[in-house]
């Protein structure tokens, strides 16, 4: 049998509202199912964040639905609920309008393909976490009847993102008989010998946030496929051809070598920092505009004045962000907005932004008229 794991896909989200990037998010799933047809897979798990949002646009579920129909009699499709497709309070996911098995809402939950066991349990945090750590205690028992066995979830683990606030599980919160691990949540691909199997987070399909750069030019975005005829699941990396991001610097007086970077056969993004003294920034993002126009998509300008005294270094390790705004904000939900908000407005994403504003204050003012 074989699996073709995939994750965060995050359908609809419009990075830097761009009607391009946009559609780049379209086109990597697309050629993820295609190549998932090609490979014969049997069944297709997706980890969670199918679409960015619980309330994805139009042309989301059109391209869902487009998908559906090429894989339909071919490949078997199951997914959990990550944390962006979740609805709020008891809402309805947008994974309702199609015929596919949407594994463990609020508890865990199997099928079987071929003899192999397929559990999964969708997203949970804060208070739901005791609860998400015993459902996942019930794996193991159901497993025991079968040879072959996977578990689905959207969760992130301590070993993997390790800062208070980031995760929601540990090792030792994990069942140990699963064959294969199937998790979504981080971007960036991992597997790692688990249990009597594997634990592999197939990673997103595109770029969505610029520290994703890194780990996609050394590992590439794309899926896993898995192949558990063996003895022990077989993992092999299945590449998308996603849009080029760069981080590049260059010095005010050299802007020409930004040509250097721009040989790609789709335009690329660049985030772009730009060293000097007493540099005027107007003329040089005008520079910018008359070099690279025609050459890429979009363009992230940043500046370092050599002129002025430079910041302290940052500490080194992970900035526990998310555990500074809940100590500051006291609430949980707050934490939530805050974290969103920074991850929008970070990349420039005022219209994401917006829109997280928007979907928490429609959930005060339903939670307002319900007291009332």
């Amino acid at each position: 049998m074989r699996i073709a794991h995939i994750s965060d896909t995050h359908l609809g989200y419009r990075q830097y509202n761009l009607d391009e990037r946009e559609n780049d998010f379209y086109e990597a799933f697309s050629e993820a199912i295609n190549k998932a047809i090609e490979e014969r897979a049997d069944a297709l798990i997706h980890s969670g964040d199918l679409f960015d949002s619980p309330t994805p646009p139009i042309k989301a579920l059109y391209v869902f639905k487009n998908a559906l129909r090429k894989i339909e009699g071919k490949i078997r499709v199951f997914t959990v609920l990550g944390d962006h497709d979740t609805p709020k309070r008891r809402g309805m996911p947008p994974h309702k309008l199609f015929d596919i098995k949407v594994l463990g809402v609020g508890r865990l939950e199997w099928d079987e393909v071929d003899g192999v066991l397929i559990a999964g349990i969708s997203n949970l945090k804060g208070r739901g976490v005791e609860l998400l750590k015993e459902e996942l205690n019930k794996f193991d028992a159901v497993a025991e009847k079968y040879k072959k066995s996977v578990l689905v979830a959207h969760q992130a683990i301590e070993k993997y993102l390790p800062f208070e606030g980031a995760y929601e599980l540990k090792e030792d919160d994990l069942p140990r008989n699963a064959t294969y691990y199937a998790f979504g949540h981080l971007h960036s691909r991992l597997t790692a010998r688990f249990g009597n199997g594997y634990l592999a987070y197939a990673g997103s399909t595109e770029i969505i946030r610029r520290d994703e750069i890194s780990s996609w030019s050394k590992k590439g975005k794309g899926f896993y496929l898995v192949d558990l005829d063996g003895g022990e699941a077989e993992i092999h990396e299945v590449n998308l051809d996603i849009r080029p991001q760069a981080e590049v610097e260059v010095e005010e007086e050299n802007l020409e070598e930004i040509l250097n970077y721009v040989n790609y056969l789709k335009s690329p993004i660049l985030h772009v920092t730009i060293k000097g003294k007493g540099m005027n920034r107007q003329y040089v993002i005008e520079k910018l505009n008359e070099l690279l126009q025609g050459n890429v998509l979009n363009f992230k300008p940043s500046f370092r004045d050599l002129s002025q005294p430079q910041p302290a270094e940052l500490p080194k390790g992970p900035i526990d962000f998310k555990s500074i705004m809940r100590e500051y904000l006291g609430s949980d939900e707050l934490t939530e907005l805050a974290v969103s908000l920074y991850e929008f407005l970070s990349e420039d994403d005022v219209e994401g932004a917006k829109k997280v504003a928007e979907e928490f204050l429609e959930e005060v003012r339903e939670g307002d008229s319900q007291k009332g």
